[in-house]
């Protein structure tokens, strides 16, 4: 009997040796997926925020004295807006491309925006990294919103 104890010493080692790698990747994997979810939801909410901004506080002509964007031209004034709300999560703006910003009928020729003046905002997140523990894949990430106008 102590015998077949002494075979079985130092299993539990190896079988953690064997293990920690899938476990430290399964672990890392999710944090990274669950990083790059939470900035595609922050870029979501921002387009939100921004063409919410566009549509209704109207910096299409100027904007308003207590506005932090005020001053700027009506695409930067809109793109001012999406970047507080980047800045807020700590996602550098200068890394996401704005690939339309526009008040029209029919703004970016988005889908389902016909009819009355709208604005709409889409935003990019070209080659987000996901970094793994073995492995790095780059992703590109977009949101986009639209807004009827309130003129």
């Amino acid at each position: 009997m102590g015998r077949d104890s002494r075979n079985e010493r130092g299993a539990a080692l190896i079988e953690m040796a064997l293990l920690t790698p899938i476990l430290l990747l399964l672990v890392v994997g999710i944090w990274t997926t669950a990083r790059a979810w939470n900035v595609h939801n922050t870029m979501d909410h921002a387009v939100r925020e921004a063409a919410r901004y566009g549509a209704t506080v109207d910096p299409w002509t100027t904007g308003s004295s207590t506005d932090t964007c005020a001053g700027a031209s009506s695409e930067a004034a809109i793109r001012c807006a999406a970047d507080e709300q980047l800045n807020a999560s700590a996602i550098n703006p200068a890394l996401v491309d704005t690939t339309c910003i526009e008040l029209s009928t029919n703004p970016c020729s988005v889908e389902n925006a016909t009819g009355n003046d709208k604005v709409a905002v889409l935003l990019t997140y070209p080659n987000y990294q996901l970094d793994f523990v073995f492995f790095s894949v780059s992703i590109d990430l977009s949101a986009s919103a639209v807004s009827r106008h309130e003129s």
